[in-house]
This record gives structure tokens, C-alpha cells and sequence, in this order.
């Protein structure tokens, strides 16, 4: 590197490439820096200048090359670094030290990895770092493919496996002949077991139970009353359950939280319902948090939080290092950090395998008349936020003066299977417990729809008289 290139390097600001040091009696700190940015997308350093961009430089010996030379040794896998000493006058020297976008990340210095950030060093985070060494071909093993010696096939949910070989069966992803197949020769087809002992995708897929071992298959889920999450809660929960009780737990939520919109066309006396959100593209997000999350992290949790103008879901765990925000508008390459249990999703037909998820969710947003879906990392995940066209309503809000205007304003933010329940009982003059899940589209657990049937009864939609199954309900 000449003078001339320096002068002008000194007038710019420290960044994500660029730092100053005044002497070689930060070196330490330099090699941080160095290692911050081979970790990124490599940089210079400059030894010898201001925080202010004034150059000062320093005297060079043999034994400041030789410490240089030592500090450089302590990088690990080794790298080769462009040294320049460049005269500034008689004595005094700028030391530039450069480094390339190198190709064997993830680097340590002195036994320790470090990162970027803008103008900051620091400690690499170990997940990040552990990312890094999986994508990197070091580590043999993902947490997903490690062996679980504290479960056993009891342990598993059947019910669900035999569900997962029924649906990817009816898509067309999974032989016919293997609803025939016994438990281990399900899992063994998924991979999913290795001489006779789960691995922990099958735990997270299948689990009756993860508490207290698997803490981190764990769903937390709030309605805020306002913009902010500062601000209090109307409903506030969590969840702990394999990956399809989850989506299933997230699915539940939604539809309590979430209105339908009712309206006619003008030739029509056939009535239109549309949900606030697109369902598919909300569900891909769920599967996507799901399939992505990195489960290393015990204390992590999926979160789905709504407030009055947007839905955020987050789950722990960056992009891989070749994705971007901006690439996930369009179609990319897949690189799910838990193959297998992206693979048990895909089979069961709920997704596709090659990286179209999220563009899935910008064309459903686009067909919905919605804003698109906004992507972005923080606090060591990735986040998708829907915004919804017009701000939600509060259900129960007591500000409607009237019983009538309250009855009517609570008809119209009926969740998509309150919405069905209302159907169903107003083509009936009553109808008991046991002929409403009879009649209902979708399998519904007893309890979840007696939860629903009491949360038309308190909106004054619905009334009932008996108790338990035998109770007999219908329209007010």
C-alpha cells in the first residue's frame, strides 16, 4: 500500500472494513480486529494514525516485526496477511496490515473467534460460531442429528407420526406402502433414528412431552393492547410441545385474535369472508420459525406477538452467511439449519424444499391487498412482520354503547372457526356438543371447541342450557 492510499484511507471513518491504530501497543487489539474481519468481509487496518485520521506513526524494529509476526501465528485455521511499512519521514512508519474475504470461516485469534459489526469488535457469539463450523464441513454434526439417549419410542407421539405418513401420502411425497410400516421403519426412512437411538429432530418433531429436557420447543404468544410492547397485555401465554403442536398452538391463537371481515358483493347474496392476514403466508412464516430456529440455545422460544396495526413472529437463529434480507423477496437456494426437520415438514406436503417459502409469503401478502412482509435480524434471530391493511379491533371492547352495536361489532371479528361454529348452529335450532363436531370441517379437540362455544356465549352470540355433552346450544 502507498502513502497517497493511506492519506486518503485517513480521511475516511472507521467501518465494518477500516480501523486506526496509534501504536503497536494496541496490537492485541488489532489481531481482534483482524479477526473480526476475516470473519466478515475482510479489511484494512492501519497502525501508526488517529482515531481523528491524523497520521503519526511509529518506529519500526526488528522486534516490532517480530511481535507482529508472533501475534499473527496465533490465527486459527492460518492466514496469509498483506504487511506494508510505509515512510512517513526518517524515522516513523504507518504499519497497513490487510486482510482478504477469506473462505475458511470461521477464524479465532489466540483460541478465541471474533466479529464486525460496524465500527465495533467483539466476541463472536457461540451459536453464530458454531454455524459457521457446521457450514464450514469442521463439525460432522448439527444439534438436530445428535443422539438422544433420554427418549425412547414410548416417548414419541404415534398418533402424529402415522399422520405425518397419511398426509405426505395423500401429496404424493411418501410411498403408499409406508402406511404399513412400524414406527422405526418410519423413523429410520426420515433418518430420524440411528441404531435403535432418536436423534433430536425427532424429539422436536414428535415428542409427547419436551419439559424439562427440551425446554427451547417452546411457543410464546401475546396480544398487546396498542403498537408497542410496552404496552399491556390482552392475552399473554406460553407454550411448550413438539414442532406440529406448535404450529397447531400458533394456529389456535391467531384465530382467537384475529378478525374476519364479512361483506357481499353488490350481484351476490352469496356472503365473502376474509381474514385480516393471509393464512398460507402467515403458516409458512410458523413453519419457516419452526424449521430455521436454532434449537443449541435452551433458553430461545418462537414468538408470535400482535398488536393493533401488525403480527411479529421471531425465532432464534441468523440467515445462513451467503443469504441476505433482500434476498429472500425473490427465489433462492434452501438452506435450512435443520434439514430433517424441514424434510418431515415438506413431506407432509406443508412446504416445498426449495427455498420458496418466502417468496410464497410476498405473493400471498401482494394477492391479499397487503403491505409485503418485512424481514429483519435482531437479538440473534430473524423476524417476519405482517402489517396489517386497517389497525384490528379489540374483541370484548366495552366501549359500543349499545347491546345491539356490541353484538353486531363482536359477530364480525369471529376467528375463521367461530365463524364456522356460527354457520353450523345458525342452520340448526340447537344442537348438542357431540353433532357439532360432527358437522365441523376440520378435526377440533372437545375442549377446543367447548372454549370456543363459551367465547360466543360471553360475546352474546350464542346461548346454551345443560351441562357437559349434553348441553344444547344455539343462535341468539
Amino acid at each position: 500500500m502507498t502513502l497517497d492510499q493511506i492519506k486518503i484511507l485517513a480521511t475516511q471513518e472507521e467501518s465494518d472494513i477500516l480501523e486506526f491504530k496509534q501504536s503497536t501497543s494496541e496490537l492485541q487489539k488489532a489481531c481482534k480486529t483482524l479477526c473480526g474481519f476475516l470473519n466478515s468481509q475482510g479489511g484494512v487496518l492501519l497502525i501508526g494514525i488517529k482515531k481523528d485520521g491524523r497520521l503519526v506513526g511509529q518506529m519500526v524494529s526488528d522486534n516490532t516485526r517480530l511481535e507482529i509476526a508472533k501475534e499473527i501465528r496465533k490465527f486459527e485455521p492460518p492466514i496469509s496477511m498483506e504487511i506494508d511499512y510505509v515512510s512517513i519521514d526518517a524515522e516513523k512508519y504507518i504499519i497497513s496490515i490487510q486482510v482478504p474475504a477469506a473462505s475458511h470461516q470461521p477464524y479465532v485469534y489466540d483460541g478465541r473467534p471474533y466479529q464486525r459489526i460496524e465500527s465495533s469488535t467483539s466476541v463472536m457469539p457461540q451459536h453464530l460460531y458454531e454455524q459457521l463450523l457446521v457450514e464450514r464441513g469442521q463439525l460432522n454434526h448439527s444439534w438436530e442429528e445428535y443422539l438422544s439417549t433420554r427418549y425412547h419410542l414410548e416417548d414419541l407421539d404415534e398418533d402424529g407420526i402415522h399422520s405425518l405418513i397419511k398426509q405426505g401420502s395423500e401429496a404424493g411425497r411418501i410411498p403408499d406402502e409406508a402406511r404399513n410400516h412400524n414406527i422405526t421403519d418410519i423413523l429410520s426412512s426420515l433418518e430420524l433414528i440411528e441404531n435403535g437411538t432418536l436423534k433430536n429432530a425427532a424429539i422436536v418433531l414428535f415428542a409427547k412431552k419436551v419439559t424439562p429436557l427440551y425446554p427451547q420447543c417452546m411457543l410464546k404468544m401475546a396480544r398487546f393492547r396498542g403498537l408497542k410492547e410496552t404496552d399491556d397485555f390482552l392475552d399473554n401465554q406460553q407454550f411448550y410441545g413438539n414442532a406440529f403442536k406448535i404450529l397447531e398452538e400458533a394456529d389456535n391463537f391467531m384465530r382467537r385474535h384475529l378478525s374476519i371481515a364479512s361483506f357481499y358483493q353488490t350481484d351476490s347474496f352469496v356472503r365473502i369472508d376474509r381474514p385480516t392476514l393471509p393464512i398460507l403466508a402467515v403458516r409458512e412464516a410458523i413453519i419457516n420459525a419452526i424449521c430455521h430456529k436454532d434449537y443449541t440455545e435452551r433458553s430461545s422460544a418462537i414468538t408470535l406477538a400482535i398488536f393493533d396495526d401488525r403480527m411479529e413472529i421471531w425465532n432464534y437463529g441468523l440467515l445462513p452467511r451467503v443469504l441476505k434480507i433482500e434476498d429472500l423477496k425473490n427465489a433462492h437456494k434452501s438452506y435450512p439449519r435443520n434439514k430433517f426437520i424441514a424434510n418431515a415438514f415438506y413431506k407432509k406436503g406443508l412446504i416445498e424444499s426449495w427455498g420458496t417459502g418466502t417468496v410464497k409469503m410476498f405473493e400471498k401478502c401482494r394477492e391479499h391487498g397487503m403491505p409485503p412482509p418485512i424481514f429483519s435480524e435482531y437479538s440473534g434471530g430473524v423476524s417476519v412482520t405482517f402489517m396489517f391493511a386497517e389497525p384490528i379491533q379489540r374483541i370484548g371492547d366495552t366501549s359500543i354503547r349499545s347491546a345491539a352495536q356490541q353484538k353486531t361489532l363482536a359477530a364480525q371479528q369471529l376467528n375463521l372457526r367461530q365463524q364456522e361454529i356460527f354457520h353450523i348452529l345458525a342452520q340448526f335450532d340447537e344442537l348438542k356438543l357431540p353433532d357439532i363436531l360432527e358437522k365441523l370441517q376440520h378435526t377440533l379437540s372437545e375442549r377446543t371447541l367447548r372454549r370456543n362455544l363459551n367465547a360466543l356465549k360471553k360475546l352474546g352470540i350464542l346461548g346454551s342450557h345443560g351441562r357437559g355433552r349434553n348441553a344444547v346450544w344455539f343462535k341468539l
